[in-house]
């Protein structure tokens, strides 16, 4: 039995073809890559009008390690306070577009110098990945609609792996198996020739204190250490922490709780730590 299709059927068949959306238009490809690729070279040569450009009233701008900023006026005033502190030299990959109508999805990488305009900073080297959503404006151009960027560098006074941060910390624990077992070349590895420290604001005797810890007139009982902090810049480093101490001295107890900080230098491959200042928390 032949069939006849109703006049609803022949009117999708015919039309939707034409009605759907553009998918991967590579003209669209071609305009979303440079538009992204413009970015970086409008910020190398400070062109804030054509940084403007690319956002709407509604872009949303997600930067590493900052809140997001809403709208063409709030990312404005960030590329104006930027440029005007700092030139960069930036380059940037776009590695994939997907484009569905009236939308696309970018990605890519970036890598950039930044230098700032005062002389005694140093220039900053910055890598990292960034995602885009763009949207087809009624011109048939493209805009912003929210951006992304992902720094695959370590956070500020971090390293990569983790590894300087972990080996200051059991350094820091290692103070309470030492004290308690005398062990003098821990303190002798550990504390650099000009190690200082300073308890509530006053000097404090470290030869003495550890002639004592070693003939036991000074007797460290318990060692807690918590709330720790490492920050790690180049060959130096700063722990900061929460301890709470109990012991005798000369045969009397005492129980302590103070907030401190340890300064360390990276010598020969070996942390040493250069001065401290704790300070004591009172009840």
């Amino acid at each position: 039995m032949k069939t006849t299709p109703s006049l609803a059927l022949v009117f999708v068949l015919t039309f939707a073809p034409a009605c759907a959306p553009k998918v991967d238009d590579p003209a669209d490809v071609q305009a979303i890559t440079r538009l992204m690729q413009g970015y970086f070279q409008a910020a190398n040569i400070k062109d804030t009008a054509a940084l403007q450009a690319l956002l709407t009233d509604e872009t949303i701008l997600f930067e590493p390690h900052m809140a997001p900023l809403a709208g063409k006026e709030a990312i404005g005033k960030m590329h104006e306070a930027f440029l005007g502190s700092f030139s960069t030299n930036a380059t940037a990959t776009v590695g994939g577009v997907r484009v569905a109508g009236d939308l696309a999805v970018a990605h890519g990488t970036y890598a950039e110098t930044v230098t700032p305009k005062d002389a005694t900073l140093a220039a900053v080297r910055a890598s990292g990945h960034w995602m885009a959503v763009l949207k087809r404006q009624a011109g048939g151009g493209w805009k912003w609609d929210w951006v992304m960027a992902n720094s695959d560098q370590p956070m500020p006074g971090t390293t990569a792996g983790g590894a300087e941060e972990q080996a200051l910390m059991e350094i820091e624990r290692g103070f309470a198996a030492a004290a308690k077992n005398h062990d003098m070349a821990f303190f002798e590895r550990t504390l650099a020739k000009e190690y200082a420290q300073v308890v509530d604001g006053k000097p404090v005797n470290v030869a003495r204190q550890l002639v004592e810890m070693n003939a036991g007139t000074l007797q460290l009982e318990s060692l807690a250490i918590r709330d720790m902090r490492v920050h790690v810049v180049g060959d130096a480093a700063i722990v900061s922490m929460a301890a709470e101490s109990t012991g005798t001295y000369k045969g009397k107890p005492f129980s302590d709780r103070a907030k401190g900080v340890d300064v360390f230098v990276k010598r020969d491959g070996r942390w040493q730590i250069v001065n401290s200042q704790m300070t004591t928390i009172k009840e």
